[in-house]
């Protein structure tokens, strides 16, 4: 992807605006930033959709008090 830089002066706004949409498309796992390596393609919309769903399911498992090894488990047994 071009530097944000670039992206910030071609679309008119703030790095800052430019930076934060990146790092929201990062943990929606669709980009991969690394550090000094630039920022690359990771996923798709639907690998995002579905990793937003892993991260629901964790939060709301973790909320009633199950461990990671508990949601794995559970996880496991299902496929």
């Amino acid at each position: 992807m071009p530097l944000v830089k670039d992206l910030a002066t071609v679309l008119g706004v703030n790095r800052n605006t430019v930076l934060r949409a990146l790092h929201q498309l990062r943990d929606e796992g669709l980009l991969e930033i690394r550090q000094g390596r630039g920022i690359t393609v990771a996923g798709t919309p639907q690998r995002g959709a579905v990793l937003a769903r892993v991260r629901e399911l964790v939060a709301f498992a973790r909320k009633n008090g199950y461990a990671q090894d508990e949601i794995i488990a559970m996880i496991e047994a299902v496929s």
